[in-house]
């Protein structure tokens, strides 16, 4: 990853591109592309795969942020920006990494641009693969292991994985949920999905891995756990739906 976050903003709103770039520019860290006041343009930025992060309206003419977000195969991290709360459903389900609701204050931008840049530093250890090969070429499977060990509270916590019902990434925590608690860790979600077994665990989102134990209903989008509906992301879906048929 290069020092600067590469991003471009998406709206047909002058004024709330505006506001957007004016944010961003504020921020060493973030390299403004383009602005773009329609998705077709965005489009072609996306498709030359120079942007890491995209700040997306949701309602514009022609084509909307997620339409656009459907048409593309291996789309960049995703932020919608809109004065629609209920889009955030099908937000999430197509990867969002956030949702911003307009007005969108500064403090809430810079909540988003710490969570980009844990995204962008993980993304290479998001493999969750517990099969190791040989030097005969043969392949060993890692023992399972009974407890998840993490660092919480200025101490290393010991949890037992059945009580586990599922972990969600929250900007820069991670937020264990269990049978009657929540534990929160600052370490990201993704180191901790190398340490979570898969035939018990599954990751269904960028923002979500859940224990298939704990799972009391699910269909094509979505989750059922706890009391909490909880969606499957696009990237996430073919093997996320595996894990839960079996």
């Amino acid at each position: 990853m290069s020092n600067k976050i590469k991003c471009i903003i998406v709206d047909d709103e002058p004024l709330a591109r505006n506001v957007l770039v004016n944010y961003a520019e504020q921020i060493d860290q973030l390299e403004i592309v383009a602005s773009c006041s329609n998705a077709l343009e965005a489009f072609e930025y996306m498709q030359q795969g120079q942007v890491q992060l995209v700040f997306l309206d949701i309602k514009m003419p022609k084509l909307s942020g997620l339409e656009l977000m459907e048409s593309i195969k291996n789309p960049p991290l995703v932020v919608f920006t809109t004065a629609y709360r209920e889009f955030a459903i099908k937000a999430f389900e197509l990867d969002a990494i956030d949702y911003l609701l307009k007005p969108i204050s500064l403090t809430r931008f810079l909540k988003t641009i710490s969570k980009a840049n844990k995204y962008l530093q993980g993304q290479h250890n998001d493999s969750n693969d517990e099969e190791s090969e040989t030097a005969d070429g043969n392949h060993t499977t890692t023992p399972q292991p009974d407890f998840l060990y993490i660092k919480a509270d200025r101490k290393v916590m010991k949890l037992d994985l059945n009580s586990i019902f599922y972990l969600e990434s929250l900007n820069d925590k991670v937020i264990i949920h269990l049978a009657d608690k929540e534990v929160i860790t600052t370490q990201r979600i993704s180191y901790l999905a190398e340490k979570l077994p898969n035939q018990q665990f599954v990751r269904i989102h960028r923002s979500y891995i859940i224990s298939l134990k704990h799972v009391t209903a699910y269909n094509n989008i979505m989750v059922e756990m706890k009391d909490s509906e909880l969606p499957i992301g696009r990237n996430y879906r073919s093997k996320a739906l595996e894990a839960l048929r079996q």
